[in-house]
């Protein structure tokens, strides 16, 4: 009981330590953060919830490319960045807390509980993040939910646990769009579940996820007259996966042309509509003419995902000037500006990035072993990897670790769980 308890305080010291850091030098922002601050004001005034600011020529894109959960978030905290840091804590400490409460029904051992503290420790990004003005702690915490909590209703058969699921799914898409396909998936899948029990008390809990992402598609289609979650997808696919991809087969420089061409087209066009379908035609049009490099790219994202230690979250969080993009300079294959930014790291970030890297490997292994362990659990093992499957491919060429954090605790789980071999499970009496 004893180390449980130290690496708690540690993990809490920790997590009181970047909140005190930041009240003092203010909260980390990003380009994201203005937009969402930016939203968060419109709403406040009146003016709904888009990212549109005044005197700026006016953009559908920007009405509908954030959904409204973390917005929501920044205007129930008074638009206080400080307030938010606080809330962001205690969304982070109870994704950690119901984690160890997941763990704890499931093995009634304290190694696994160990491990997942000491892994939350050595995962720096979670009090970054924890204590920046993004939505990625609060959509980790309802990522975590949802899938922990569907584990717990297959494992105890209690009614209040896919309730449970059901609504944390409902919520992490409008907290990021990248959540939705899951959402509508949830839904499907829980319909199946359902009929073939035939336990129809569970089918209009099941489809609370899907109506969900219908509703906010009809309520930005009276906004846009497009009948989609967010214009995010669609525009990233384009400026970013497709643009990278580019980096590859033609060039940095020949890429951003291309790139910087077709966004020229695409503001000639006056229907929104038409736009986001050229966008969509035009990403499909460059993987097509790349498709083994599209393939090579997406694939490196993937095991990127898993390993990236975060040098971009350290060197934005700590204020580091130097901020080349090492992610563009691989896809370019530019050996001179690689060697050039790697020589600029300062010797603790390196420490710090080859600790992080190093357990990065660790949870993998650990996860391989709880895979292989629990080949017959299939209520566990089968939430728990297509949650993180379906975050890892979401994440496309990129696979860095802003985009790995939310899938962190289910990893941190079930590298855990390999640790310890899983209980007998228990079951519940709500059949």
């Amino acid at each position: 009981m004893r180390l449980p308890l130290i690496l708690a305080c540690i993990l809490v010291a920790l997590h009181l330590g970047a909140f005190s850091y930041r009240v003092v030098v203010g909260a980390n922002e990003t380009l994201d953060s203005a937009e969402y601050l930016q939203i968060a004001q419109n709403a406040a005034n009146g003016q709904g919830f888009q990212a549109n600011t005044i005197g700026d020529p006016f953009s559908e894109e920007a009405v509908s490319r954030r959904p409204p959960g973390y917005p929501l978030l920044i205007l129930a905290m008074g638009q206080s960045k400080i307030a938010v840091m606080g809330l962001q804590i205690l969304f982070s400490l109870a994704t950690v807390g119901f984690c160890l409460f997941a763990l704890w029904r499931l093995t009634k051992t304290w190694a696994p509980l160990n491990f997942l503290l000491a892994g939350f420790i050595l995962t720096p990004s979670q009090v970054i993040y924890a204590t920046s003005i993004m939505s990625e702690i609060p959509f980790q915490f309802f990522l975590t939910v949802g899938v922990v909590a569907a584990i717990l209703f297959f494992e105890e058969r209690s009614t209040k646990w896919i309730i449970v699921s059901a609504i944390a799914i409902s919520i992490g898409f409008t907290v990021k769009p990248v959540l939705y396909p899951a959402a509508v998936l949830f839904s499907l899948a829980g319909l199946a579940y359902a009929l073939r029990k035939r336990h129809l008390r569970y089918v209009p809990i099941v489809l609370i996820p899907a109506v969900c992402v219908i509703a906010m598609a009809s309520w930005n289609y009276t906004r846009v007259q497009v009948f989609e979650v967010s214009s995010i997808q669609t525009t990233n696919m384009l400026d970013v996966n497709m643009k990278l991809v580019l980096y590859q087969a033609e060039g940095q420089e020949r890429g951003d042309q291309i790139i910087d061409s077709l966004e020229e087209e695409i503001g000639k066009i006056q229907n929104y509509g038409t736009r986001q379908k050229f966008r969509s035609q035009q990403s499909k049009k460059i993987f097509l003419e790349h498709p083994i490099t599209a393939t090579y790219q997406f694939a490196k994202g993937v095991l990127l995902f898993f390993v990236d230690p975060g040098r971009f979250d350290f060197i934005t969080y700590a204020g580091i000037e130097n901020k080349q993009g090492l992610m563009n300079a691989f896809a370019s294959q530019d050996s001179g500006v690689i060697q050039k930014i790697l020589r600029s790291m300062p010797p603790w970030l390196w420490i710090v990035l080859v600790l992080v890297f190093s357990f990065n490997i660790v949870k993998i292994v650990y996860f391989a072993r709880f895979l292989k362990r629990n080949a017959e659990r299939k209520a566990v093992w089968i939430p728990l990897s297509c949650g993180i499957a379906y975050i890892a491919l979401a994440s496309g060429p990129l696979g860095v670790s802003r985009y790995a954090l939310p899938a962190v605790p289910l990893i941190l789980v079930g590298a855990a769980l390999g640790t310890a071999k899983c209980a007998a499970p228990s079951q519940g009496n709500s059949e």
